[in-house]
């Protein structure tokens, strides 16, 4: 049981149920957590930045979800780590390739493993990516535009990832019950 509640189906305006009904047809957000969400302007506002962050923009939506459940799982974010999107498993978002991107990256090409490296180094603090050398490296993969949008994705998925796991939608236990692969990232 969440630590907050879902919004009661009555307490629904036609803004929370637009933005309920994308989440369910897109498959992240999960609808489970705009159900949460929606119960603030502040919630709804970040609903509508996360669908912005994820789902336009220049850099492809399947790699911004491989991004994003990188660093779920390095912060054993049992919710984070179980959602998909919809909209990238219809762009080729297998589980065999977020097995391998959680894991040695064999198939993945050196624009992933640049975007995933980065996700990586945002996620272990911001040292990690306050170095010129860091950008150099972006910058053989990535137009700027898409650094900025590529940094957004990343600094969403950290800090409401934080809050997310928080709230205890899927403990890190169900989630490697879900998917026992997640149990090697322990």
């Amino acid at each position: 049981m969440p630590r907050l509640g879902f919004i009661d189906e009555s307490s629904l305006d036609s803004e929370a149920r637009a933005l309920i009904a994308s989440a369910e047809r897109t498959g992240a957000p999960d609808p489970r957590v705009v159900r949460i969400m929606v119960r603030s302007s502040a919630g709804r506002a970040w609903v509508k930045c996360w669908n912005s962050v994820l789902y336009e923009g220049r850099l492809a939506h399947k790699l911004k979800e491989m991004c994003r459940i990188r660093i779920s799982v390095s912060h054993k974010c049992g919710y984070c780590s179980t959602v998909r999107s919809n909209v990238a498993r219809a762009d080729g978002l297998t589980e065999e390739l977020v097995q391998d991107l959680l894991n040695e990256g064999a198939r993945l090409s050196p624009r992933e493993k640049a975007a995933l490296e980065y996700a990586d180094l945002f996620k272990s603090g911001d040292e990690a990516i306050d170095s010129d050398a860091v950008y150099a490296r972006l910058r053989k993969h990535f137009s700027e535009e898409e650094i900025i949008e590529l940094g957004m994705l990343c600094a969403q998925t950290v800090g409401v990832g934080r809050l997310v796991r928080s709230l205890g939608i899927v403990s890190w236990e169900e989630a490697c019950e879900l998917n026992p692969a997640l149990l090697e990232k322990a």
